[in-house]
């Protein structure tokens, strides 16, 4: 047998890629992706309709009408604006939407341009951040395109407030890692500057898994400088990961504040491990690293998810990052040894996935019972975040070192190229056998089939093409900066075949919610005599969209957040008596004939703001309850408040001869005129919530919590001028923080600096 020849060392590539080449060309990748919604060809759906455009657009409205909203008095009744931090009133890019209001209305298609642009942002600042740990640029910038067009970061876009807060992680990494090796007090601030900006976005939930990435990388950090320099250079670092955390902290007090204090009020202030738990990733979905449609999908195109019954776990457990970007994952593990960075980052990989199983592994029941803050959330698959921002570093650290091993042993990389070939056997195996499809009758067992072999086919059609390219490489059969290109097209070609349609709605926006404008025309001719909601929704039945009272400014008893209030709606005998006390005018009525839904006009609601002489005392919740079902509750008589008030009236015979009209309604303002034959209690039908404050003819007067969750102030006879203000004293408290962290900022900013100038005119 002959020896076979050695081949000859080839030199390392080294392409004369510039910044700017890897900026643009993420840039236009992220473009063609989503080509349809830049065209206006399709549009975003589910909750950017339902939730973020209305969010986004009352909030540009409300600043370009120069008002700040700390409250919506649109949405549930009445509730907190601001405070609910996915509004997320003070990030840079929502405050600069401000500028497109045109007509009393934000076009959507510029919230759509911006959450677009973040994808940008995420590949760039991998890139950077890969660049960083030593990785060639070219390379750097695949790791870039794997984390910017993932998985995750599609699935996630119609979750504005995801997308935008882990964007920007890799850079805050970036600044942390360099403010940690340097022992530099400039990047300390850079980073939380970034990090406060990121927490700004809007995601309370990936607030806490970035906070815990970023400790675990501080830890990863200490350990290495203790073994590499030493006790006291190491604790060196304890004052700037520390001073790093804490200011970014400061510099979101006016938002965290106000959300802390609203989360204790909501109804999810408290979850069950249940419903922690929903929205695990399960052990047969490791399949979907290959073959990600192999359990079907579900998109704004329909959905075929044949897993499990939540059709949305398809979306919120995607970690397929693409078969080329896959391989370069799984070549970086041969760099475990060699490499520290990428030792870390398979943990936080391997991490994420166990975490992300839920209640199919032990980590999230650990973390729910034992660590603060992870009791709060649901659907833990989302952690696979974690494998996906470790995935954007590896791959570029694994093709880089591909790319060295086939210049310079090109037989041994052939061998294991081999695994790629045994992977899409096996998938195809797996496909026919239907190892995951027992149990089901034989027409879902048809439809499954059909579905499973139709991902695994697309699924081994791009595993035999990724294996081709490399096996052409090896055998110099194409060059490698050829084989480079193939990568990348590859790459591209694969994501958008199993993305590219995921998020294309039909719906727009703008006909969605012109859809009920003859109405919203006439309810807002109506509300310019007199103040009254709209209950829009019964059970499934519903006229309106839940939102819709923050797009055209029209009081409603419905709306969509996840952060909406314990006390919602009072307590009452029925139905009807519960609108009543909300001021509702129009309601919905079902007809159970033909199962059509109408509106009808009440004849027996309250006015927004009326007097009441009797009011009876009950400071247990289930005596307020039982009070307010029962026969003796008449709202327009008695007034039920839950402490002692200054003082009750002592004539408690009812008087009609009182008047109570609103001269002024804002945001955070209410302006009445009160006139009252005698001492009573003035009851708005107002939601109760901490920061209200009343005033009368100037000098202060109390707020009481009254008929559940609506507000009672005390006042004397005669006229009056009543003025109540929301002043929360959360927001205020924060902002002082904020402006306070954000002076320091500033000022330590330009005393590193000076500090750096003055080094290099030293040493120079």
């Amino acid at each position: 047998m002959g020896s076979s020849k050695p081949v000859k060392p080839q030199p390392r590539p080294n392409l004369p890629v510039k910044d700017w080449h890897a900026v643009l060309t993420i840039a236009l990748l992220v473009a063609f992706f989503f080509r349809d919604i830049l065209l206006q060809k399709a549009f975003f759906w589910e909750d950017f309709i339902y939730q973020y455009y209305p969010f986004r657009n009352f909030a540009a409205v409300s600043m370009n009408n120069g008002q700040l909203p700390l409250w919506n008095p649109f949405t549930f009744n009445g509730m907190p604006f601001q405070a609910d931090i996915q509004t997320a009133v003070f990030y840079l890019p929502n405050l600069l939407l401000t500028l497109f209001v045109s007509s009393g209305r934000l076009p959507f298609y510029w919230l759509e341009v911006v959450i677009v642009l973040h994808y940008v942002i995420a590949g760039v600042c991998m890139y950077y951040l890969s660049k960083d740990l030593g990785v060639q640029r070219v390379f750097a910038l695949f790791g870039g395109v794997v984390y910017a067009l993932s998985g995750f970061m599609i699935m996630q876009v119609i979750h504005e407030t995801f997308v935008c807060q882990v964007a920007w992680l890799p850079l805050v990494v970036l600044l942390f890692r360099r403010s940690l090796l340097r022992l530099s007090a400039g990047y300390m601030i850079g980073a939380a500057l970034v990090l406060g900006h990121a927490v700004l976005a809007g995601s309370p939930q990936f607030t806490l898994y970035v906070f815990m990435l970023l400790f675990l990388y501080f830890c990863f950090e200490f350990l290495g400088a203790m073994k590499s320099a030493g006790a006291k250079s190491a604790l060196r670092m304890i004052p700037l990961g520390a001073g790093m955390i804490v200011l970014s902290l400061a510099l979101t007090a006016v938002q965290l504040l106000p959300t802390r204090e609203l989360a204790s009020l909501s109804a999810r202030a408290e979850i069950s491990f249940a419903q922690s738990a929903e929205g695990s990733l399960s052990w047969a979905q490791l399949l979907t690293f290959l073959a990600p449609k192999f359990f079907g999908t579900s998109g704004a195109t329909g959905s075929t998810f044949w897993l499990s019954g939540l059709y949305w776990q398809y979306w919120e457990t995607a970690m397929y990052i693409g078969a080329a970007g896959l391989m370069a994952v799984c070549a970086a593990m041969a760099l475990f040894r060699k490499e520290r960075y990428v030792r870390f980052l398979t943990g936080i990989a391997l991490f994420g996935l166990l975490y992300a199983l839920g209640d199919n592994f032990f980590l999230h029941s650990f973390f729910f019972n034992l660590v603060p803050g992870f009791d709060k959330f649901r659907v833990p698959g989302r952690m696979v975040f974690y494998f996906t921002f470790a995935a954007g570093v590896l791959s570029a650290f694994g093709l880089q070192h591909l790319f060295e091993l086939e210049l310079s042993q090109p037989a041994r990389l052939q061998k294991k190229i081999l695994w790629i070939g045994a992977a899409a056997i096996i998938l195809w195996l797996i496909g026919v056998s239907g190892t995951f499809e027992r149990g089901r009758n034989a027409q879902e067992l048809a439809q499954v089939h059909s579905v499973a072999m139709s991902g695994v086919t697309s699924a081994v059609v791009i595993l035999v093409i990724l294996t081709g390219i490399m096996l052409l490489a090896c055998r110099r059969a194409i060059s490698w900066l050829a084989a480079l290109g193939a990568l990348f097209a590859l790459q591209c070609v694969d994501i958008n075949i199993f993305a590219f349609d995921q998020n294309n709605g039909e719906t727009n926006p703008d006909e969605y919610y012109s859809r009920s404008s003859n109405i919203i025309d006439l309810l807002k001719e109506e509300g310019k005599q007199e103040y009254f909601r709209i209950n829009s929704r019964l059970g499934q039945a519903m006229l309106l969209d839940r939102n819709l009272g923050m797009v055209d400014r029209v009081f409603m008893m419905e709306g969509y957040t996840p952060l909406a209030l314990q006390r919602i709606f009072p307590a009452a005998r029925d139905w009807d008596q519960t609108c009543d006390l909300l001021n509702a005018k129009y309601r919905i009525k079902l007809n159970e004939q033909d199962k059509t839904a109408g509106m009808i006009r009440s004849t027996t609601y309250l006015p927004r703001a009326y007097m009441v002489y009797r009011a009876k005392v009950l400071p247990a919740e289930s005596d307020v309850k039982s009070f307010m079902t029962g026969p003796e509750f008449d709202p327009s008589r008695i007034v039920v408040l839950e402490e002692e008030p200054a003082g009750l009236p002592a004539d408690t015979a009812y008087g009609a001869g009182w008047s109570a009209a609103i001269t002024s309604y804002g945001l955070d303002e209410i302006i009445l005129s009160v006139n009252s034959p005698k001492d009573g209690l003035l009851v708005l039908s107002e939601i109760f919530y901490p920061g209200w404050q009343a005033t009368i003819d100037g000098g202060k007067a109390p707020i009481y919590r009254a008929d559940w969750n609506l507000r009672a102030i005390p006042v004397k006879s005669g006229a009056h001028r009543v003025e109540v203000r929301f002043e929360p004293r959360s927001y205020h408290d924060g902002l002082l923080v904020t402006s306070s962290a954000l002076c320091l900022s500033a000022g330590g900013l330009a005393l590193s600096f000076i500090a750096q100038r003055r080094k290099r005119a030293r040493s120079e």
